[in-house]
């Protein structure tokens, strides 16, 4: 293993416990944060460590910087963890600084790699950088105290696209030290597309609503949640999902198969069978309300680029518009028009071919 410089950009659940990772690894760890999140990682800037418990246990030693310029200078990689919808709010702050040879990662991604290219090239600086997608926050985890987490679950697999995937090799060299093993995707559709979030997430919060608007918290999504009917439903969203990918020739996993392949839960026949036995998500606790992520995250920027991808390739994705439809109505919000598009993404109109060559060649 060769010792890494790494740069996460974020400081909420994941980048705190993907951070921790690397770091207990043995590489060079810096964290940066907007600086409106500055306060929350005052205990990581004054004790340098982070304590980690559960699934990863150790005393992660890491260095929160303050300016972001000097946090990715010289890095082997950038791995930006954040709620997709603030992609664009770190592709407008990194491009004035980076370099080539530079390897931005997001985790995860939604296809917010085709986003993050499009920006640097509208501003007319386009250094000869990777923008990576890992197709999953590799962890199930919880800040549970100004420097500690608590991670319930690990991914046993944690999977990467690469754009433009001509430079796969490049990029894996980095990531397989921070994740040994990692599993190479053909591109960032592929990755982005394995992103089961939107699917998973979406349609269940919407059939649980008015439990969600009732309990003011005191709701678990997955335990509760989770019925068999629910997951029914959930199945079928997802089918819309994989059908875009097989529409690319692309290896997508579907949620049933998704908790056992990542050593999360048993093997079963129906989405319900497969959920109800992933212990780490036990006792978590879903949405406090319906403008929770599961909504305001995964419509505009997961749903809403899957459906218009399928749409644009003649992929049925009636039940992920009917959900950007009805998640739209429940806020008062255009989840459309204020989402991840196929325009911004730099991708309309573009023909399956010259989709593939695209994502291949940049």
């Amino acid at each position: 293993m060769t010792r890494r410089r790494i740069a996460v950009l974020g400081g909420g659940n994941g980048a705190r416990t993907a951070a921790a990772e690397y770091a207990l690894r043995g590489h060079d760890v810096v964290m940066f944060d907007m600086p409106q999140f500055a306060d929350a990682m005052r205990a990581i800037v004054d004790s340098g460590v982070i304590h980690a418990r559960g699934e990863i246990t150790g005393t992660a030693s890491v260095r929160v910087i303050e300016d972001l310029g000097q946090a990715v200078q010289g890095t082997d990689a950038i791995v930006i963890v954040v709620p997709t919808m603030h992609h664009l709010d770190y592709a407008r702050a990194l491009t004035p600084l980076l370099c080539d040879g530079m390897n931005v990662v997001l985790m995860p991604g939604s296809l917010g790699s085709l986003e993050f290219v499009e920006h640097m090239r509208s501003t007319g600086h386009s250094p000869d950088v990777t923008v990576s997608e890992i197709a999953a926050l590799p962890y199930a985890t919880r800040i549970t105290g100004p420097n500690e987490i608590t991670v319930f679950g690990r991914r046993k697999v944690v999977s990467v696209g690469v754009f433009p995937s001509q430079q796969t090799d490049r990029v894996v060299a980095v990531l397989d030290d921070l994740y040994p093993g990692i599993q190479v995707m053909a591109n960032v559709l592929e990755a982005g597309l394995n992103n089961p979030n939107p699917t998973l997430h979406c349609l269940g919060v919407l059939l649980s609503a008015s439990r969600i608007e009732y309990s003011h918290g005191e709701f678990y999504y997955y335990e509760e949640g989770m019925t068999p009917a629910v997951c029914r439903a959930i199945e079928a969203i997802d089918r819309e999902r994989i059908n875009i990918g097989r529409a690319l020739d692309l290896e997508i996993m579907s949620l049933i198969d998704t908790y056992p392949a990542m050593g999360y839960g048993p093997r079963g026949d129906t989405f319900w069978s497969v959920i109800r036995g992933v212990s780490a998500l036990n006792g978590i606790k879903g949405p406090s309300e319906i403008g929770s992520r599961y909504l305001t995250e995964d419509v505009p920027i997961g749903l809403t680029i899957f459906s218009q991808l399928g749409t644009q390739l003649g992929v049925d994705t009636s039940i992920m518009r009917s959900v950007i439809t009805l998640a739209s109505a429940l806020l008062g919000r255009d989840f459309e028009a204020e989402g991840r598009t196929v325009q911004r993404c730099g991708i309309a109109a573009m023909s399956r071919d010259q989709l593939l060559g695209f994502v291949a060649s940049g």
